[in-house]
């Protein structure tokens, strides 16, 4: 992420690996409770040590540096999953059509060379209200973004289920989940799926029903056994 720290990264994905919410009050006052805590994020720490990389830079970087980065993990690390946050950090300029285009056509070269899977964000335009929601089309810049690569997933918050329960009412029925996973795109599958996701705001995990409780990572399936 050319936004935010390596540090604060770690922090957020920590805190999903545990499930808990290490600034709850409850861990203050109970050692025991703390000890493990901390036994959890040394578990994660285990867990992620050879398989996790962060690349620590923040603000502007080039289209050049970031294809040489996953040019060389790829070869030297054995990296197979990249995170680019964001495609409008590695090019200059919002107008810079071309600059777009090259970029994400190097990207899609090296995912295909490389047998790698590059997961690159992309914003959307404003919309015209919170309650819209976005499609493939909607995507700032280039239209050749979504033309050449194979998978196109949109991240939708539901503004209007918030703003109901800050309001007190019901919120609405049509769209009952937190946040929609949409699928706009899938070159090489047979579904454009839609996925509603749930917010549990001590882990800030996304979960797939409000009946859920939050993964447990350290326990594949990610589940608690009895």
């Amino acid at each position: 992420s050319f936004e935010m720290k390596p540090i604060k990264s770690l922090e957020r994905m920590g805190r999903q690996w545990s499930g808990q919410n290490p600034m709850d009050p409850a861990f203050a006052g109970s050692p025991e409770a703390q000890a493990a805590l901390v036994d959890l994020y040394e578990q994660f720490r285990d867990w992620t040590d050879n398989r996790l990389w962060l690349y620590d830079q923040q603000g502007t970087v080039t289209a050049n540096q970031v294809a040489a980065v996953v040019r060389y993990c790829a070869k030297e690390k054995g990296i197979t999953q990249f995170f680019v946050d964001s495609l409008m950090k590695c090019v200059q300029g919002e107008d810079d059509y071309n600059g777009q285009k090259n970029f994400v056509d190097e990207l899609t070269a090296l995912a295909r060379d490389q047998q790698i899977h590059v997961h690159l964000v992309h914003h959307t335009r404003k919309p015209a209200n919170e309650n819209h929601i976005p499609d493939k089309h909607d995507n700032k810049g280039s239209g050749a973004i979504t033309d050449l690569v194979d998978n196109v997933m949109i991240v939708w918050r539901n503004k209007a289920k918030e703003d109901a329960i800050k309001a007190r009412k019901a919120p609405p029925q049509d769209f009952p989940a937190d946040a929609y996973l949409l699928c706009r795109k899938q070159r090489n599958g047979d579904d454009e799926p839609t996925i509603g996701l749930w917010f549990d705001r001590d882990s800030k995990q996304f979960i797939g029903s409000a009946e859920d409780g939050a993964m447990v990572f350290y326990n594949f399936p990610h589940r608690p056994t009895a």
